[in-house]
């Protein structure tokens, strides 16, 4: 038996795919759905975003994974495919939120985990009995998890040379525009520390690739258990990176052996310098009077970090854009990536959007971090993308470079000069950073 695991890549407005030569972010799904495939299966995996898809090669299973934004691309590929008779089973956050669409362009459809019921599906699709809808009656406990077989990937086409892994899942947090707490469950889970940290040794052999990048919406959830992971992480000598919430500025010893076993790198989901637009969304961890606090221990510890901001909320108006910026030099943030709030399939918000008759449209091509696809309560559709855009020069302007990561300078400044220089030759031409990973 042949299983091909295909990522799939985007449709362009023009309805061409996207392409690039190389990605810059690797993936962990498809490598860890191969690891979960038994001996004896052949496995192959594919990216769409760089590769051009063979859909006359011979295979008895095509599994695909998608977000809301690939879905369209997604069902392009399973239909090619189904038209020559291959069965198709599509999993992933968008399959799991809008499972009947799915089962449209597929013989079957996992929602949410696989571990429970990859073995199932692979059976139904050898005896040609894919049936459906696959959902797990239980959660996994996260022991015993294989290593993802990133063996089938040519790692030369990722441009930045980490390893994901994975240490926790879940959330108990229900930010209304995220989908992690339906898909993952309301309740963190943790992986044994000693099998992360064997995992990731077992990583470290893999090429000249020495940088892991934990995939935990949440990695410091659980304060003990990120201690003992940590802990372990110390005489490998690797750089890894994660993310986090903004609290944990708030925890000096944390910091101090996040950058002690390694850690380069925290990404934040800071949403919003408003109180009121953190509300809007539920966003009940967040403090915006403690972010410049926050950051600063962040950056006292030499640890880069990068923040996250979305448009669009309800609390925001046509002054947020420049307000943001302005909080983000202050705050002296290496990166930021922005976003425009995107009401994807399965949101709570969505369903607020919904019922207040702001969504027009479920065009999933224009469902990215970009374009607005609702009505924003405050300003116009087209002045939440002007400003989207302007906010996004002003913070990779070179004057905002300057004042951000030039004076002083510090050990990440060339680190982070490169970056911001590419990100700012994108935003000018509307590229968004995010295109590239």
């Amino acid at each position: 038996m042949k299983v091909l695991l295909v990522q799939p890549s985007r449709l362009e407005p023009d309805g061409s795919v996207y392409r690039n030569k190389t990605r810059w972010l690797l993936g962990m799904t498809l490598p860890y759905l191969a690891a979960l495939t038994p001996p004896g299966i052949d496995v192959a995996i594919k990216d769409d975003l760089y590769e051009d898809i063979d859909f006359g090669e011979p295979c008895d299973l095509v599994g695909l994974t998608c977000m809301s934004h690939q879905a369209s691309r997604a069902y392009q590929i399973a239909d090619e495919f189904r038209k020559r008779g291959v069965p198709v089973v599509i999993g992933g956050f968008h399959a799991t939120l809008a499972p009947e669409e799915a089962l449209q362009h597929a013989d079957g459809v996992v929602i949410g985990e696989a571990e429970g019921v990859w073995p199932k599906v692979l059976e139904d699709a050898a005896s040609g009995q894919l049936n459906g809808r696959y959902l797990s009656s239980q959660l996994s406990d996260l022991q015993g998890l294989p290593t993802p077989r990133y063996d089938l990937l040519d790692l030369s086409r990722y441009r930045i040379p980490n390893l994901p892994a994975q240490t926790t899942r879940g959330c108990p947090y229900a930010c209304s525009y995220c989908e992690v707490t339906q898909v993952y469950g309301a309740r963190f889970r943790y992986r044994p520390p000693e099998e992360v940290v064997e995992e990731v040794r077992v990583l470290m052999s893999l090429g000249k690739r020495k940088f892991v990048y934990f995939v935990d919406d949440i990695f410091n959830a659980h304060r003990k258990h990120a201690f003992a992971v940590m802990e372990g992480l110390r005489p490998l000598n690797v750089a890894w990176t994660c993310l986090c919430t903004a609290n944990v500025g708030d925890d000096a010893e944390m910091l101090d052996l996040m950058r002690a076993s390694g850690c380069r790198h925290i990404n934040i989901g800071m949403e919003s310098v408003s109180p009121e637009s953190l509300k809007s969304v539920n966003k009940k961890q967040n403090h915006a009077d403690k972010y410049a606090e926050q950051f600063a221990a962040i950056r006292k510890r030499g640890i880069e970090f990068s923040l996250n901001v979305m448009f669009g909320l309800d609390g925001d108006t046509k002054d947020s854009f420049d307000a943001t910026v302005t909080k983000l030099i202050e705050y002296r943030a290496p990166l930021s990536f922005m976003f425009i709030l995107s009401p994807r399939v399965g949101l709570k918000i969505r369903d607020e959007l919904m019922a207040q008759g702001r969504i027009d449209h479920s065009d999933w091509d224009r469902y990215h971090s970009y374009e607005c696809v609702f009505e924003p309560k405050n300003m116009t559709r087209q002045e939440l993308e002007d400003g989207f855009w302007r906010a996004q020069r002003q913070f990779y302007s070179y004057g905002s470079i300057a004042k951000r990561i030039l004076f002083p300078p510090n050990r990440h400044t060339l680190q982070s000069l490169i970056p911001n220089l590419f990100f700012r030759w994108g935003v000018n031409r509307k590229i968004h950073p995010l295109t590239y990973y």
